[in-house]
């Protein structure tokens, strides 16, 4: 299946927008109280690096790879959730905006097409205030269950839920940080554990690449700061100089990098249409991963993020390779964010 923002030119980026740090200030980051189905905790924590030892075992799993890149997971320590609920404010940061916008309007629809008591599970952690806007609108739903987007299938309803009255949702960037094949993966997966239920799937479609370079890389500079602080979380993880570190020559190849010898680069990319965020190194250097030494040269760099871009007509495909009738979708005046609300086929 191709996607109709395909390119040749599939391995060079073709819009870069570059940015240098200013300020890493923080702000209160939201949450959502939900109930995880037995084993959900341990599923999700299996990728969230999140004690120090586990953080950087998967940074430097990552910059081990031919083409350096780490985990989303290592974005999200306190200061990285109070980072991105900031950006995700940021007029430049729309996705949010623009999904909460569209589900303030469509949610009594979708509690009409759902119908009474749906048992409501939340794959991966979507926005607090968007699952909080479809509780208020459906019919006494149960509470809502987390259920990692990959992995274990959850148990089935507890006692009271309608058959085949379940509701999955899909919202935030989860469904943005699978490429087309894991995508297509996680589709028949939550077909498989909802059956004749629901799914609502949040989809950014935007192919307009400055607003894309604003939104990944906005003025302000909080989304470089929420990338750069991983460097700043390795300098608080790293117990030690690595090997071979002390007495280096500090202007050399053999000198340590710090945060501030990397600069934050957002690149929109084809083939697969997405949005790649790096950390690039200004100078060539070492990078400290515990008691380890990573050898950086001089423009190299080390992917951090990736956000891939699904238009209306190729995301409904996918969804009914994978046993889905869409049933609505429902799209920004600006053609910035799209909601797609699914129906397991009978």
């Amino acid at each position: 299946m191709r996607h109709e923002f395909e390119s040749r030119t599939a391995s060079e980026p073709v819009w870069l927008n570059r940015w240098h740090p200013g300020s890493d200030a923080g702000a209160e980051a939201p949450h959502c109280s939900v109930r995880p189905w037995p084993g959900a905790r341990a599923r999700l924590a299996e990728d969230d690096p999140g004690t120090d030892s586990a953080f950087l075992d998967a940074v430097a799993q990552g910059l081990a790879l031919p083409e350096k890149a780490l985990p989303s997971a290592c974005l999200w320590d306190e200061a990285g959730a109070e980072l991105m609920a900031r950006a995700a404010e940021h007029p430049d940061c729309y996705p949010t905006q623009r999904e909460i916008a569209l589900l303030t309007d469509v949610a009594s629809e979708v509690a009409t097409l759902v119908g009474p008591e749906p048992r409501i599970l939340a794959f991966g952690t979507g926005s607090a205030r968007g699952v909080d806007l479809l509780l208020a609108a459906l019919d006494r739903p149960h509470p809502p269950e987390i259920v990692a987007p990959a992995g274990e299938t959850p148990p089935g309803p507890e006692d009271g839920a309608r058959p085949g009255g379940g509701l999955g949702l899909c919202l935030g960037a989860t469904a943005g940080s699978l490429p087309p094949a894991d995508l297509a993966a996680f589709l028949e997966r939550a077909r498989t554990v909802l059956g004749r239920g629901w799914l609502l799937v949040g989809i950014d479609p935007n192919g307009d690449t400055e607003s894309l370079l604003r939104a990944h890389a906005d003025d302000d500079g909080l989304m470089a700061a929420l990338h750069l602080n991983i460097l700043r979380r390795l300098a608080r993880a790293d117990g030690g100089a690595a090997p071979g570190q002390e007495g280096s020559d500090r202007e050399g190849a053999g000198a340590p990098l710090a945060p501030e010898d990397f600069r934050h680069e957002a690149r929109v990319l084809l083939d697969p249409f997405r949005v790649e965020t790096h950390l690039v190194a200004e100078r060539a250097g070492l990078l400290r991963v515990g008691r380890e030494a990573v050898p950086f040269t001089h423009g190299e760099s080390v992917r951090t993020g990736c956000a891939y871009r699904y238009a209306p007509g190729v995301f409904q495909e996918m969804a009914a390779d994978a046993g889905w009738e869409p049933v609505r979708c429902w799209l920004d005046p600006e053609g910035l964010f799209s909601l797609h609300l699914l129906r397991g086929e009978a």
